[in-house]
């Protein structure tokens, strides 16, 4: 059905002249859009205008082949540059062909090298980014590092408040900023030098230092909040007691003359001496730790709540322990000072001291007394012993001679009117009832003008008188027993000596002429009857009356070892003269 309308229909002038010129022309090149509006005109045209149409083409070919001519004749320098140009870009395409292809064969090669370039250039351009961040922060990162100094040399300056802004600075830091070991190595470094600080700060403790000062070191102590509140002022009482303690053996160098080969009297002054620079240094010491305990830990604010007790609790162990170390220190040198008059003074000093330590409740005074109690006895009756002493040396008793040495014959001793009378060729004076009752009624303080016959009784009576002298300006009224206890003992001592003497002279002068031993032993009974009559009633009276005024028939009797010594003079005395009565008759 198809071929038959096919085969019905026109044909198209594409058609036809496909058909007519099959051979000229491809049925592509009918269809091309310039074909189509070329034939699209030709349909449009007349007949005539059909007719005419070869012609001008003719007309149209012939022109354009003059215009070509033309072209080329003029333009044939360009076209063979044209030429010349093609075949060179022809060539050059070649080579660029011939380089793509090298090129193409060595991208793998350059693809591989550069990620070997890559990676090893990749900690290259880390430290690259790394020194430039460092060198953008490097204002910050200079003022961090700088932390450890600056708090150094603040410290070293004594700027704690700014040593402390540094130190809280670092911290912050290391807070912010854990796993930075930078960081945490400036905060390392800020730690030591903060403990530096604090030893520095103790050690202020332990120097000499004012309130001001120490309240400063307390203060920033504090703010370091490394102590509590009682392990600070246990760290304040430590320092100030070392303070203190450094203080007091500074004046360990006025006991350098203690070499043990100068007089006592000497020794005494040295030891009193000593105790005085001690107790200024002491009292001083221990009233500003008290005062500056008080201010720093104890004071509060009105209306502030009252200091913990455990603070009063340390400060009154540190004012006990201070206050014992005084009073041990006492008990062992006041008995080597044992001078009454030094006694006296030093007692005044740790009165006064005792009393300005009242105000904060450290009066000791009560703790005085039993000390210079104690050495005023111990001194007072030392002195009477150190007398007695001397009275049996200057007497030469047997006693005191050793025993290996041989008995003194009547040539090689010396007579008893030698020793005893002050004018041996004169007759011994003996005391009469009258001389007696008027030494009785006599003054306590006035020694009997008898005594001066008889020089070694007048000595010991100086010497007694000497102890006494010095008692006087400080005597315990309590001593007053012991003491005449002690006087008693030591009298017993002394006339014990006296009638040895007196005795071993007899018997020696027994074997000389009789008016000599005569004469000789009445010299020792007139030293023995001024000694037991006069010299014993009268230090006796010394001792009661003159030194506590009180009265001698109130006080005790006579110690039995001197009541039975006098009562031994007596008998001899009774003896001496019934011979000398036998003999006369």
């Amino acid at each position: 059905m198809s071929d038959v309308v096919h085969e019905g229909e026109l044909p198209t002038l594409p058609d036809l002249l496909a058909s007519s010129s099959r051979e000229t022309l491809s049925p592509s090149s009918l269809t091309s859009p310039e074909a189509s509006s070329y034939i699209s005109h030709l349909t449009a045209l007349s007949l005539q205008e059909l007719e005419a149409e070869p012609t001008e083409l003719a007309s149209s070919s012939a022109q354009l082949t003059n215009a070509l001519t033309t072209l080329c004749y003029t333009s044939y320098p360009t076209f063979l540059s044209l030429h010349a140009t093609t075949s060179t870009l022809s060539s050059s395409l070649d080579a660029l062909s011939s380089s793509l292809s090298s090129l193409i064969s060595a991208l793998p090669t350059l693809e591989s090298s550069s990620r070997i370039f890559a990676q090893d250039s990749r900690t290259l351009l880390a430290s690259r980014r790394k020194a430039a961040l460092v060198l953008e922060h490097h204002d910050r990162l200079h003022d961090v590092l700088s932390l450890p100094l600056l708090l150094e040399t603040s410290v070293r300056n004594h700027n704690y408040a700014d040593a402390l802004l540094l130190a809280q600075h670092a911290s912050t830091l290391a807070s912010r900023f854990p796993s930075n070991p930078l960081i945490q190595s400036v905060k390392a470094d800020c730690d030591a030098r903060v403990h530096a600080m604090l030893a520095q700060l103790l050690r202020v403790l332990h120097e000499q230092a004012k309130l001001p000062a120490l309240f400063r070191a307390i203060g920033f102590l504090r703010k370091m909040n490394v102590l509590n509140e009682n392990e600070l002022a246990l760290a304040f009482l430590a320092g100030r007691s070392a303070y203190l303690d450094g203080t007091l053996r500074a004046v360990e160098v006025e006991r350098k003359g203690l070499d043990g080969e100068g007089s006592v009297e000497r020794e005494r002054e040295i030891h009193a001496r000593y105790l005085k620079r001690y107790v200024d240094a002491w009292r001083e010491g221990v009233h500003d730790v008290v005062t500056q305990y008080s201010t720093i830990f104890l004071d509060r604010p009105k209306g502030a709540d009252p200091a913990p007790p455990d603070l009063h609790v340390l400060l009154t162990t540190f004012t006990t322990l201070r206050v014992r170390q005084l009073l041990d220190l006492l008990h062992a040198t006041l008995p080597q000072v044992a001078d009454p008059s030094l006694l006296s003074s030093l007692l005044t000093q740790l009165t006064y001291c005792a009393t300005s330590f009242a105000r904060v409740g450290m009066d000791f005074r009560g703790a005085l007394g039993p000390l210079f109690v104690a050495a005023v006895r111990a001194g007072v009756a030392r002195e009477f012993a150190d007398a007695t002493d001397a009275f049996a040396r200057a007497l030469g008793s047997p006693e005191d001679r050793p025993r290996t040495r041989p008995r003194p014959g009547p040539a090689s001793r010396k007579r008893p009117s030698q020793v005893l009378l002050a004018s041996p060729a004169a007759p011994p004076p003996v005391p009469t009832r009258a001389q007696l009752s008027a030494i009785a009624a006599a003054p306590a303080h006035t020694p009997p003008a008898l005594l001066a016959q008889f020089p070694p009784l007048a000595l010991y009576v100086n010497a007694l008188l000497s102890a006494l002298n010095g008692l006087r300006l400080l005597a315990p009224a309590g001593l007053l027993d012991d003491l005449l206890a002690a006087l008693d003992g030591t009298l017993a001592s002394a006339a014990a000596a006296l009638l040895a003497y007196a005795r071993a002279a007899a018997d020696a002068q027994g074997r000389a002429g009789e008016e000599e031993a005569l004469r000789e032993e009445g010299a020792a009974r007139a030293a023995g009857e001024a000694f037991v009559r006069v010299l014993v009633p009268f230090v006796r009276r010394a001792l009661v009356e003159g030194v506590y005024g009180a009265r001698v028939d109130d006080v005790e009797r006579k110690a039995p070892e001197l009541a039975g010594t006098l009562g031994e003079w007596e008998e001899w005395l009774g003896e001496a003269g019934a011979e000398n009565a036998r003999s006369d008759s």
